[in-house]
């Protein structure tokens, strides 16, 4: 399967290689897809979730997880929700996923596998976003995780705000 990215190559999700992680690609895809499926009440990008997970953290690997933990969805472009990923129709989905989040940190040196912090800090993230920009009528987002204080979440930057402010800190934080 070949899709092509931004920079005109082929890629295949399910068979990803080193050059495939291109920065920007990844910056500009995680800059145009929107949290929660579309579904929220204005654009938020998963470009924005990555910067805020990344200042939750001192430790300089954690920093690096938290910008990259979506990277399979800045190659992708899908932001797929849990209940439809962890099904079992989408196991090979999440075999990708997992393969590219170890090349992620093979190719940055990071530790392996995804500390847990990092999984705890972006299920605390997701329930904070999920009352920010979700409609929570007829869900208690909290019974999945202690929310951060809303006010972490800031204004919701545009396509291009969070495109120059991810890359920007990725090669900060990268190079």
């Amino acid at each position: 399967m070949l899709v092509m990215n931004a920079s005109g190559r082929m890629i295949n999700p399910y068979e990803l290689n080193t050059v495939d992680f291109e920065p920007r690609i990844i910056a500009q895809t995680l800059s145009r897809t929107c949290r929660f499926w579309g579904q929220t009440s204005e654009f938020y990008s998963v470009a924005q979730h990555c910067l805020i997970m990344e200042e939750l953290f001192e430790d300089l690997d954690l920093k690096k997880w938290a910008l990259g933990h979506e990277v399979f969805e800045g190659l992708t472009g899908m932001d797929v929700p849990s209940p439809i990923k962890h099904s079992p129709a989408m196991n090979e989905y999440r075999n990708a996923e997992n393969k590219a989040l170890e090349m992620f940190a093979e190719i940055y040196s990071l530790s392996k596998p995804m500390p847990d912090e990092i999984k705890i800090a972006d299920k605390r993230l997701m329930v904070t976003e999920a009352l920010r920009f979700m409609n929570s009528v007829n869900y208690d987002w909290t019974q999945i995780a202690q929310p951060y204080n809303l006010s972490i979440i800031g204004k919701p930057l545009s396509m291009k705000e969070a495109e120059i402010a991810f890359i920007t800190r990725w090669y900060e934080l990268f190079d």
